[in-house]
C-alpha cells in the first residue's frame, strides 16, 4: 500500500536552469561540463560551500559569481500546479522532498519554511552526505516518513534517480510534465495490488 509520495525539487517542483546550462556546455566543452558537474556533486554533498562552488562554476562559465546567480535564479520557475496537487495528496498520504542541493539552498528559494505547507520532510543531500543516485539517500527520505520503500512512490526527472529509487523497493515515475506525473500516479494509487 502506497502511503508516500517524494518529489524531487530541481527539475520538478522548479525548472532546473543550471541542467539546461550545463547541457549547452556540454556541446560547447564536453571537459568542462564534467568539472562543472563534479563541482555541483561535492556541493550536493556537503563537500564544499556553495559560495566556493558558485565561484568556481561561474569562472568556468567565463562569468562573474553575480551574473551566473542571476541567471540561475532568473531561470528557476516554480511548478505552482504540482504544488498545489501536493497539497491536495497530503489529505491521504505523507509527502516529501528529497533534493540534492546545499545547505540553504532551499531556504533562499521557499523562504519562510514554505516548504512545510507542501511536505512532512525535506531531505537536503548536503545535510545527509548522500547524493541520488546512492540508495541511502532514498531510504533516509522513507525512513523520515515512517514509512518503508516500498510505500512509496518516488519522482524525478533524471530516469537513472528514479531507476535508483527502485533498486529500493520505491515505485517510481520519471516526470516529464503534470499532466502526465498525474496521469501515472492515479494508475499506481488505484492499482488493487498497492
Amino acid at each position: 500500500m502506497i502511503k508516500a509520495i517524494i518529489f524531487d525539487c530541481f527539475g520538478v517542483v522548479l525548472t532546473d536552469s543550471l541542467q539546461e546550462m550545463r547541457a549547452k556546455l556540454v556541446r560547447e566543452d564536453p571537459v568542462a561540463a564534467r568539472e562543472v558537474k563534479d563541482i555541483v556533486a561535492a556541493n550536493n554533498r556537503g563537500w564544499i560551500q556553495p559560495q566556493e562552488s558558485n565561484a568556481k562554476i561561474a569562472a568556468m562559465l567565463g562569468m562573474s559569481v553575480e551574473a551566473f546567480r542571476t541567471q540561475v535564479r532568473a531561470g528557476e520557475v516554480r511548478n505552482q500546479e504540482l504544488l498545489d496537487y501536493v497539497f491536495e495528496l497530503r489529505g491521504n498520504y505523507k509527502t516529501g522532498m528529497l533534493s540534492n542541493v546545499a545547505t540553504g539552498s532551499l531556504e533562499r528559494r521557499f523562504p519562510d519554511n514554505e516548504l512545510s505547507k507542501y511536505f512532512d520532510e525535506v531531505v537536503i543531500s548536503a545535510e545527509i552526505g548522500f547524493i541520488k543516485p546512492d540508495p541511502e539517500a532514498y531510504k533516509i527520505a522513507a525512513e523520515r516518513l515512517c514509512v518503508l520503500p516500498s510505500e512509496c512512490v518516488f519522482t524525478d526527472d533524471k530516469p537513472d534517480f528514479c531507476d535508483a529509487a527502485g533498486r529500493t523497493g520505491m515505485r517510481s515515475i520519471v516526470y516529464k510534465d503534470f499532466v502526465q506525473f498525474r496521469g501515472d500516479l492515479a494508475r499506481l494509487l488505484d492499482d488493487p495490488e498497492d
